[in-house]
């Protein structure tokens, strides 16, 4: 009925990650979004040096998240980048909203803020599509990446602490059952 004091398992969760821990998933995430960033220039210049079976690979991947119209994409070395100039936006925003995030946030808190800032930073990117969707203006690259820069800067405050929870929660589930195994032996 009791359990002995070392197979105790705390029921409220902490608020407050191992920094050990933390630092580890922080590290897979930031290069992950560096490696995805860098597969979106990497297409052109494949293309551009006769490697092309790496560069439609490419290409092909992010199809599936980008509509690649290269009339709204940067080129780099003569072709588009692998997606389209806000879609870039959001991946560099995203990168360097990951890089920055232990200079903002302790590596450790799981809390997010609250959701409103998350749509509050969907809000220039809306301004921005609806005002050419319906002729009063044309956006530009440039306002195409800058406000798909705020937003995916913006949501690294959402993905970084939601990643680290998820560690922890598979990593407390992975611990129980280590302890379940060992107590069923």
């Amino acid at each position: 009925m009791f359990a002995p004091s070392d197979q105790y398992v705390p029921q409220c969760a902490t608020h407050e990650v191992a920094r050990g821990k933390a630092l580890v998933v922080w590290g897979v995430v930031a290069v992950g979004v560096l490696s995805v960033l860098a597969l979106v220039f990497l297409a052109p210049v494949a293309l551009a040096h006769g490697y092309s079976f790496l560069a439609l690979s490419i290409y092909q991947g992010f199809r599936y998240v980008c509509h690649q119209i290269p009339e709204r994409s940067f080129y780099v070395a003569g072709h588009p980048l692998a997606v389209c100039a806000r879609c870039t936006g959001i991946y560099a925003g995203l990168a360097a909203g990951v890089i920055i995030y232990p200079l903002v946030r302790s590596i450790g808190k799981i809390e997010t803020p609250r959701r409103e800032w998350l749509l509050l930073a969907l809000v220039p990117m809306t301004v921005d599509f609806s005002l050419t969707f319906f002729g009063v203006w044309q956006n530009t690259h440039l306002s195409r990446f800058l406000t798909g820069a705020l937003f995916g800067s913006v949501a690294a405050l959402y993905i970084v602490p939601g990643l680290i929870d998820l560690a922890r929660m598979v990593g407390a589930g992975l611990a129980t059952r280590r302890r379940e195994r060992q107590v069923g032996a």
